[in-house]
């Protein structure tokens, strides 16, 4: 194999991969970022940014980031967010400007992925067209063979590819553990003349716990249905058709969610993003933990020399700080997910919450929104 060892490898370039070169940028690193595709590149996604999205891109990139993401001619800001139960009955929840930006955003994931690729450091040596077949651990080095490509060694490798990550294999066999829970879900698109302000989340059988969504993005609609593990061999295309038929571009995918700690580290690698099964349980979103979970493996891989890096294990300085992080959005999430799998529920609670519009504004405050 060749002489050169790289201290560490980035494989995947999505939102969690992307953040976490950009940050080791930031701190004085140039990470080798490898992409199996070629930007732009779609992503089955219901194509809505969070929050707390906003919030970590500015993070990453300050005001003049944001600027330029809002300025995307494809992207249109979201200010409101419709739960609706079995009866048509909404609640709507307004999502107010913070420091002069809109705390959501609708843009198609090829687009936000490719602007979130030109937005990285020139120290960042980002590789498109190079997927990763094998993977292999010998003593303290990561041997890459890549497609068509001569191999690569490295002393730290990040798992950012997704639910079918390599990284996270070896992570998984090294813990003994099995596959994260991981959810089912279809999306496509739906011409429309109608207008609206609100992403609807419908909470209707038989998907509980799950929903349909439907975001407007103009005349076209991303509609889509997602539902449990345990429900897993629901029609769900079927039932989208069902719901939209002129439905078009049905896709399926996978959301693996965080209904549990889990390890994401060991020696010499770390998983972030959907590798690291970080997506809300609740509402499925991913991205925002995805960029939260690459912009902190960075600042602790940072913390250590480089010539550590190889036997380096995270899981004090990453992991239990992550999910610490994370603990009062979970613990929401995963109580209102358990929640969800009764209708009655589900429609108590939109009740309580027109009534008692305190108890929104607390769980809002759990998910990040600002000033609600």
């Amino acid at each position: 194999m060749g002489d050169a060892v790289e201290p560490v490898v980035i494989v995947g370039a999505g939102p969690a991969g992307l953040a976490c070169a950009w940050r080791l940028a930031q701190l004085g690193f140039s990470p080798l970022l490898l992409e199996k595709a070629t930007f732009p590149r779609d992503k089955v996604c219901g194509d809505a940014l969070s929050g707390k999205v906003v919030a970590l891109v500015r993070k990453l990139g300050g005001e003049a980031a944001l600027d330029r993401l809002f300025a995307h001619p494809e992207a249109q800001p979201a200010s409101m967010l419709a739960l609706v139960d079995k009866r048509g009955r909404q609640l709507r929840l307004a999502f107010p400007p913070h420091r002069g930006y809109p705390q959501g955003l609708l843009l198609r994931r090829y687009a936000f992925d490719a602007w979130l690729a030109a937005q990285l450091p020139p120290t960042v040596r980002l590789r498109t067209g190079t997927a990763v077949k094998a993977l292999l651990r010998q003593g303290s080095l990561w041997h890459l063979q890549l497609e068509g490509q001569p191999p690569l060694q490295a002393h730290f490798v990040v798992g950012a590819e997704g639910v079918a990550s390599r990284v996270a294999r070896w992570v998984e066999a090294y813990h003994g553990l099995g596959r994260p829970v991981t959810f089912p879900a279809v999306r496509g698109y739906v011409e429309t003349l109608s207008s609206s302000e609100a992403l609807e989340l419908h909470f209707v059988p038989p998907v509980l716990p799950g929903y349909f969504w439907a975001f407007p993005m103009g005349k076209r609609w991303n509609v889509g249905v997602g539902t449990s593990q345990r429900k897993a061999r629901l029609p769900l295309r079927t039932l989208l058709q069902a719901r939209w038929p002129a439905v078009q571009g049905l896709a399926g995918h996978g959301i693996p969610v965080a209904l549990q700690k889990r390890p994401l580290t060991a020696p010499g690698c770390a998983l972030i993003g959907d590798a690291a099964a970080l997506a809300d349980p609740f509402t499925g979103e991913g991205i925002g933990n995805a960029l939260l979970s690459g912009i902190r493996l960075a600042e602790a891989l940072a913390a250590f020399p480089p010539s550590k890096w190889a036997t380096l294990d995270l899981a004090a300085t990453y992991t239990h700080r992550l999910y610490k992080e994370l603990s009062a959005e979970l613990r929401m999430s995963r109580w209102l997910y358990r929640l969800a799998t009764q209708g009655w529920a589900v429609e108590g609670l939109i009740g309580i919450a027109e009534r008692h519009p305190g108890l929104v504004r607390w769980v809002l405050r759990s998910y990040g929104v600002k000033k609600v």
